[in-house]
């Protein structure tokens, strides 16, 4: 069960104090063939979006709707 291993591997992180864990498995290239290309691409901007530097979100009290 994949968020099993998920949930070990974070569990191993918290335990470990690792600089940087690696999550999930890695993916043989025969694996990678057998993907569709709509699941290739799927896969690309997942790790687009989880690889962004962390952008802080403010919401000023100017932003709120006056009546």
């Amino acid at each position: 069960n994949y968020a099993a291993l998920i949930q070990q591997q974070i569990n191993e992180d918290k335990q470990n104090l690792r600089e940087k864990t690696v999550y999930g498995i890695q993916l043989t290239e025969e694996k990678l063939n057998d993907f569709r290309d709509e699941q290739i691409g799927q896969l690309k901007e997942l790790m687009d979006e989880a690889t962004k530097p962390n952008k802080k979100i403010t919401i000023s009290k100017d932003s709120e709707h006056k009546t």
